[in-house]
């Protein structure tokens, strides 16, 4: 009697393996995924208990067959029963968060395409756990380390309204509506390490890393909001020193401006330190900022937001003269955004 049910044991337990992980042939591919994951491994269930069929890295392609959500006390865990694309075939799951639809992959190396026309506008950190959107305020794609170094190669805004909170009120009561909150967003581009290598993540998330070489500029009520490698020149030591298109915002500035100051920033051999070459103020700047001018000649183009609140691009002329002199003359006519007039009484 013993024999005969360890016999049925032994058979339920394979009957159960075999579900997991055998090569199941015929299975209709519903999709296909990329692991975003250093590595991780199938399983041949979503159990807490299952066996390791196969190790898969980051990078590495799978079919989708299937997908599930598993209840546990805390939270629902999704899940993918996916087969392998090597030699030998295994079809188990993996959880649907290590794993990426190559759709979205796609989309976004577009999008990584795209942004290899602008150069780094200023780097940074994530300062948390941060979600990757494809656009702005858009679906979550998958989480970024806290720590992961970012590029920012654009930003945008998007506006939303707070839900009022649940409550009584009086009948003959005037109940005010929320205000629109402004929501700043930063497009960025990612390590050659990640897979998903371009997308948006919160401004807030992330902490820029102003050069050290010019962080002491700052100051006066005014930061730094990007930095732009314009060239290169060499100390007499023979070290390689960046050179800046310096973007700077007054922290009482409000309103969709990226910057309201440009200041160009060139390291002088001869005095060792770096100095102004161009600073102009006043202005109501948005990025990107990009090298070259229509002309030809040597320079950079930013944008400027006129009256309608549209960007306009602006050029400046920049000509090394020597190592020590970067001259910078601004091309553009300036645009003039009158000032509403101030309501009788203030």
């Amino acid at each position: 009697m013993m024999k005969h049910l360890f016999i049925l044991m032994v058979v339920a337990l394979s009957a159960s393996l075999l579900a997991g992980c055998s090569m199941i042939s015929g299975e209709t591919k519903i999709d296909e995924g990329v692991v975003i994951v250093p590595k991780d491994n199938i399983r041949s269930s979503t159990a807490m208990v299952a066996l390791n069929l196969a190790e898969v890295k980051r990078g590495d392609r799978l079919d989708i067959l299937e997908q599930a959500e598993v209840k546990t006390p805390t939270q629902i865990v999704e899940w993918y029963k996916v087969r392998t694309k090597d030699s030998d075939e295994v079809v188990g799951w993996i959880e649907a968060n290590h794993v990426v639809n190559k759709s979205v992959v796609d989309r976004i190396n577009e999008l990584f395409e795209k942004s290899q026309q602008t150069p780094s506008q200023a780097q940074g950190r994530l300062k948390v756990q941060t979600r990757l959107r494809i656009e702005p305020d858009g679906d979550v794609i998958t989480y970024l380390s806290r720590g992961t170094k970012v590029e920012i190669v654009g930003k945008a805004r998007t506006t939303f309204k707070p839900e009022k909170q649940p409550g009584e009120e009086a009948p003959d009561e005037e109940v005010e509506e929320p205000e629109s909150r402004t929501v700043l967003w930063y497009q960025i581009r990612l390590p050659e390490s990640e897979v998903l290598r371009a997308g948006w993540v919160g401004a807030r998330q992330v902490e820029l890393e102003v050069p050290d070489e010019i962080l002491h500029l700052e100051g006066e009520g005014r930061r730094f909001t990007g930095w732009i490698v314009f060239d290169q020149n060499k100390s007499k030591k023979g070290e390689v020193k960046n050179n800046y298109i310096g973007l700077m915002k007054s922290l009482d500035v409000e309103g969709p401006i990226d910057f309201n100051r440009l200041w160009v920033l060139n390291y002088s051999p001869s005095q060792g330190r770096y100095t102004g070459s161009y600073i102009e103020g006043g202005m109501r700047g948005v990025l990107p900022v990009t090298p070259g001018i229509k002309s030809g000649t040597r320079g950079f183009t930013i944008h400027e937001l006129d009256a309608d609140g549209k960007p306009v691009p602006i050029e400046y002329e920049a000509i090394r003269v020597s190592a020590d002199r970067l001259a910078v003359r601004r091309i553009s006519p300036k645009i003039e955004v009158r000032r509403p007039p101030r309501k009788p009484g203030k």
